[in-house]
């Protein structure tokens, strides 16, 4: 069985003040034979010397990676330190990074560390918890792949390394007090464990199905026609104008016709022969429609997906949505968090971080996890 707890502080600036709190907050006397720590802050925490002072501070290996806004039982906003604790007396925990990561070698650097961990183990994982570095070389996509194919398909769970401007500042994977950027981070997780995966995207009143159509030429993340037309002159048919700068904000649902729960994708880029560069696969003969992204959409699917996680008889909740729903509630950024924080209040430990982009297994027709990447989503993992 595993416990969580978690602890959080805002203070930047006094390093002995900020290592005190969370050391306050945390049972340190009582935590069981084997434990790993979860890092979730901005930046300014690594470059003022409080993370650096808190992983000497704490008996076990803390693994994490900077946010934009994070948000514990305590604690939320984007000036925020979370600290979450695992610990077990019969389930094993095995932290490990990657070298810097590039298109060159990635595919090997994966490798090569998820057998140096997995060597640590007495078997196979039963989940992977991922912190994965935004590069702009290589897709989450990309990386989501090769961590499946590296596990034999051992679900795993986690999101992109994000700055408090998204992509513009340094975006790091944190181990022992030093920030990495292009550092692919892995907690390998091992024992009874039987982790429950939520996904929620959009709301279907905001899926336009009447509009959804198929993809009829693509190349992996790439996406050239829809219906047989170029993918900007189907957009524009359908009255969406695609613009780079504005790209971000437009989801759309992509059901791979596999049995598995369709995906909520984004566009990452106009490419210069006019096709797109989408956030996930977009395989010729799957099915596209497209969605909008609300206010209203977002506190109702994560509204839906804290519920559903009160009704399983689990002991530690982790949390990631994807940053453009912090950025797409403001001015109220915090709304979502503080949803979380009042449906949850007393009920059972979490931790939720904003990323960019989310690894989330989804169920696919025979009832087996499959491993995806999102965007716009909301998800968990339930231990």
């Amino acid at each position: 069985m595993i416990e969580m707890h978690t602890a959080s502080t805002v203070e930047i600036d006094e390093i002995d003040d900020a290592v005190k709190e969370i050391l306050d907050q945390l049972p340190l006397g009582a935590l069981k034979k084997n434990s790993v720590g979860i890092l979730y802050c901005c930046m300014d925490f690594v470059e003022t010397g409080v993370v650096g002072a808190l992983d000497k501070a704490l008996p076990f290996s803390v693994l994490g990676m900077t946010t934009m806004a994070s948000a514990d039982r305590n604690n939320l906003g984007m000036y925020n330190l979370t600290l979450t604790v695992l610990t077990s007396d019969d389930v094993l925990f095995e932290t490990v990074v990657t070298g810097p990561l590039f298109s060159t070698d990635y595919k090997e650097k994966i490798a090569a560390t998820y057998k140096r961990a997995r060597a640590g183990l007495p078997g196979d994982p039963a989940c992977i918890l991922s912190f994965i570095p935004y590069t702009p070389d290589i897709s989450g996509t990309e990386l989501t792949v090769s961590l499946d194919a590296t596990s034999g398909g051992i679900p795993v769970w986690g999101g992109v390394t994000v700055s408090l401007d998204v992509y513009n500042g340094p975006c790091c994977t944190i181990l022992e007090g030093r920030a990495q950027e292009r550092v692919l981070g892995m907690i390998l997780v091992y024992g009874s464990v039987n982790p429950e995966f939520i996904v929620a995207s959009i709301p279907e009143e905001n899926i336009f199905y009447e509009k959804r159509a198929i993809i009829t030429s693509s190349e992996n993340c790439i996406l050239r026609t829809v219906n047989d037309m170029p993918v900007l002159q189907f957009f524009e048919s359908i009255g969406m104008t695609i613009r780079p700068e504005s790209s971000a904000t437009l989801p759309f649902m992509v059901d791979y016709k596999d049995g598995s729960t369709p995906v909520v994708l984004g566009i990452s880029s106009v490419l210069e022969d006019g096709s797109v560069l989408c956030g996930g696969p977009v395989p010729q003969g799957a099915l596209i429609a497209m969605c909008e992204l609300t206010r209203e959409g977002i506190l109702a699917t994560t509204r839906q997906s804290v519920e559903k996680i009160l009704q399983l008889d689990k002991n530690a909740l982790l949390m990631m949505p994807c940053v453009i729903r912090y950025v797409m509630m403001a001015p109220q950024n915090d709304e979502e968090m503080r949803l979380v924080a009042d449906t949850l209040a007393g009920k059972m430990p979490y931790v939720m971080a904003y990323c960019g982009g989310e690894i989330c297994p989804v169920r696919d027709g025979n009832g087996r996890w499959r491993n995806r990447f999102h965007h716009y989503t909301f998800t968990a993992c339930v231990l």
